[in-house]
């Protein structure tokens, strides 16, 4: 689900589930993945709210489940797709009535109790699930739900309706002996040969995790809930040993990593840059989640840039000392600055996140991110995304909210809500001192700000911008945000002038 102006359309290959189905495959299980995007990735389906599905219904979803399965696992990563996704495993129920249905994912994870409640789930892994799905379908074949209880890292309704949780599972120490994603479950052409991906289209690209976890403990995000704050990096030749194998089968040209902050240690991703060097290998890659800049000095951006690697997001979140500190966010404005200017010297394409809108911010705090986003726009950086403040169940922002009082009720209202933080035309305020008006002209004056900046410094930008949205040929995010918006707007009122209206994509 999506909303129709959602800023980062991403359509993309599901490296979570893939990674949890070839654990279940190496554990000796028959196993049948159905990407319910991948199998209709063209087609965009009217959805309450101003919404759209993308890919199959879910009465089709359900009706392609064998119906001779044992267990049936439904990933629900974001909050905001929740009442959509509730909305299937309902459908799923109906039709198999006495089948064990698994969920996992960073929503369930961090509200599990509150899932099992709201729909007919019968278990949730929590965290990091590889091994968690193992135990709990060996046990569960032979003890049935009751046996749940012996496992770490589980939430369960029992056979008397009760809801159990279990103790926290340990995070898996050996990222080597987890089995890579099993692309091959999934129709991975539909992604490659459309430019389809997590970055900007540089050609047929598969998302790779180079690190579990980050260390860090801002207060917006929900990591610690399901990663926990230990990092964890993968050998760089293991990781490069993956990419060598993923450019022979599927001749991937470019890779997206997926990792929350990849950049934490200098060493280590010298050390992978070295490796790349060493053994010749040709492939462009991207982190186009926000990184840190600790890590970022003039040598690192030349050895990303040397590499291949040609686009990289930065996350101040703030240009606000006093929002900084209050969130958590351990990073300071002026090395930030610093080092999106190297890096922009050496080559690399860079975006830029702010978020607006957090509890404690006022008008002084968002004229402090402001001038952060002008000094941005005038070390030459390329892009800019501002994102509204949401309370994200798992953080500890949302559990903050809650105890106040703030969030009372966990209801479609609540998770439709969400989708605000990527909706340029929604806004929803949890702060205080600022409406949500008065926040959604703030991020349109942001934006403009930063581009007005940067187009009169760089006059030629805006028409490189258009071209290739035109062509096809993506270097930055704003021109895959506006190919992707020029694409779903031509679905939109395709499907409108066809029929008089969208049919919609609920039963």
């Amino acid at each position: 689900m999506m909303p129709v102006f959602n800023m980062a359309d991403l359509v993309v290959p599901p490296i979570g589930p893939a990674y949890i189905a070839a654990a279940i495959r190496q554990a000796g299980h028959d196993i049948t993945f159905i990407d319910a995007v991948a199998l209709a990735i063209e087609k965009y389906t009217s959805h309450e709210r101003n919404t759209m599905l993308h890919g199959l219904t879910l009465d089709e979803i359900v009706h392609l489940i064998p119906v001779n399965t044992e267990a049936i696992g439904i990933s629900s990563n974001f909050s905001f797709e929740w009442p959509v996704c509730r909305d299937l495993v309902k459908k799923i129920r109906h039709r198999f009535p006495k089948t064990l249905l698994i969920g996992g994912g960073e929503h369930v994870t961090a509200v599990p109790e509150f899932s099992l409640r709201d729909s007919p789930l019968d278990a949730i892994v929590l965290g990091e699930g590889e091994r968690t799905i193992v135990d709990l379908l060996d046990v569960f074949q032979k003890q049935g739900l009751e046996g749940l209880a012996q496992i770490p890292g589980v939430c369960f309704r029992n056979t008397q309706g009760n809801i159990i949780r279990t103790t926290a599972a340990a995070r898996i120490k050996d990222l080597e002996a987890i089995p890579r994603p099993a692309w091959n479950l999934i129709p991975m052409e539909e992604y490659l040969s459309r430019g389809y991906g997590f970055g900007v289209n540089r050609g047929r690209s598969v998302p790779v995790l180079a690190s579990r976890g980050c260390p860090y403990q801002c207060t917006f995000c929900s990591n610690p809930s399901m990663w926990t704050v230990r990092w964890k990096p993968r050998d760089p030749n293991d990781l490069l040993d993956e990419i060598a194998d993923l450019q022979r089968t599927y001749k991937a040209t470019n890779f997206d990593f997926y990792d929350l902050t990849m950049i934490v240690k200098r060493e280590w991703i010298i050390d992978f840059c070295h490796a790349i060097i060493e053994r010749k290998m040709q492939f462009t890659w991207q982190l186009p989640s926000g990184t840190r800049s600790e890590a970022i000095d003039h040598e690192v951006t030349s050895l990303l840039y040397q590499t291949g690697c040609r686009n990289v997001s930065y996350s101040p979140e703030s240009g606000s000392e006093e929002t900084l500190r209050l969130i958590k966010k351990r990073v300071s404005i002026s090395k930030l600055l610093k080092s999106m200017r190297t890096a922009v010297s050496d080559g690399l394409n860079v975006k830029c996140n702010f978020i607006f809108g957090f509890p404690t911010d006022r008008w002084k705090n968002i004229f402090e991110s402001f001038v952060s986003i002008a000094k941005s726009a005038i070390v030459g950086i390329h892009d800019i995304a501002i994102w509204v403040f949401v309370p994200y169940p798992g953080s500890e922002l949302f559990g903050q909210l809650q105890a106040a009082g703030r969030i009372q009720e966990l209801d479609d209202d609540y998770f439709y809500r969400l989708s605000a933080y990527a909706d340029i035309t929604k806004t929803y305020s949890y702060c205080r001192a600022l409406t949500k008006k008065e926040l959604l002209y703030a991020r349109l004056f942001g934006t403009f700000l930063f581009y007005g900046l940067s187009w009169l410094v760089r006059p030629w930008r805006p028409i490189v911008i258009f071209c290739n949205s035109i062509s096809g040929h993506l270097e930055s995010r704003s021109e895959l945000a506006l190919r992707g918006f020029m694409k779903r707007g031509y679905k939109w009122v395709s499907g409108w002038s066809k029929k008089g209206t969208l049919s919609s994509g609920r039963a």
